[in-house]
């Protein structure tokens, strides 16, 4: 049973979580996970191409549901997409978990 993640980086898009949480990861010896890269696993298409096709708010719900999944399952460095704090519920799944 997982206990949640080591670390989960936050920040907007580009500042480098991907490349920051693998190093991190690497150096802890713990599995890496990106939800960005989980949400385009499940729907097939790249995240750009969700925003297009359904909206953003499609895309926030399939976000939320991806976080809350990862919160619950690893136990490595997880990085949260850009835009996933912006949810209330998200945020108060992060309380309390080390957020950088």
């Amino acid at each position: 049973m997982s206990t949640g993640p080591v670390v989960v980086l936050v920040g907007p898009m580009g500042v480098g979580k991907s490349t920051v949480g693998r190093l991190l990861a690497e150096r802890l010896g713990v599995e890496y996970r990106d939800t960005d890269d989980d949400i385009v696993a499940e729907q097939g298409r790249a995240i750009a191409d969700i925003f297009v096709d359904e909206g953003e708010p499609y895309f926030r719900a399939v976000e939320k549901r991806a976080v809350h999944q990862a919160l619950a399952e690893h136990d490595g460095v997880l990085a949260l997409g850009g835009g996933a704090i912006l949810d209330p519920d998200t945020r108060a799944l992060l309380a309390g978990r080390p957020v950088v």
